[in-house]
């Protein structure tokens, strides 16, 4: 299954916006340097719900996504599994500050749904397992981060 409006991209463009929701799951659930299950269940629900549901227009994004979603955060994990939580975090914010070179190669109307719901999932995933102690709906570190501000291209 393909995307019509990421045909005419390269496949490194393709594969960096499929692998997009699993860096941006592990960014904001590694941030406080503990990510958890909770936050890998809540991220794949998330991913499956908007295959369905949600805008239409990104169904077939997220359709794609779900079919290796587990295989490719698995490996985003390992990639970084043996970096400080800084170097992770400041590597996978270089990845996606990429998008801001390739969402302006796709339509318009795509790109800024697609950018609003990348934010919808990193909130999704830095509310997940709490904050401190769980009393807190989100921690400092995910909440510095949960607005994807790297992504800076606006459609």
């Amino acid at each position: 299954m393909s995307v019509i409006q990421f045909d005419h991209l390269s496949a490194e463009e393709r594969s960096l916006l499929y692998t997009t929701p699993a860096l941006v799951t592990y960014l904001i659930g590694g941030a406080d340097g503990n990510f958890d299950t909770k936050e890998e269940v809540q991220s794949s629900h998330f991913i499956r719900i908007h295959s369905a549901d949600g805008d239409p227009i990104l169904f077939d994004f997220y359709k794609h996504v779900e079919t290796t979603y587990f295989d490719v955060l698995d490996a985003v994990v390992k990639q970084y599994e043996r970096t400080s939580v800084k170097e992770r975090t400041d590597s996978i914010i270089a990845e996606l500050e990429k998008l801001n070179e390739v969402l302006p190669k796709v339509d318009n109307l795509y790109a800024r749904v697609l950018i609003k719901s990348l934010r919808s999932l990193a909130k999704v995933v830095a509310e997940a397992s709490g904050g401190v102690l769980g009393f807190l709906e989100v921690g400092y570190e995910e909440e510095q981060l949960m607005g994807l501000e790297m992504i800076t291209y606006q459609p």
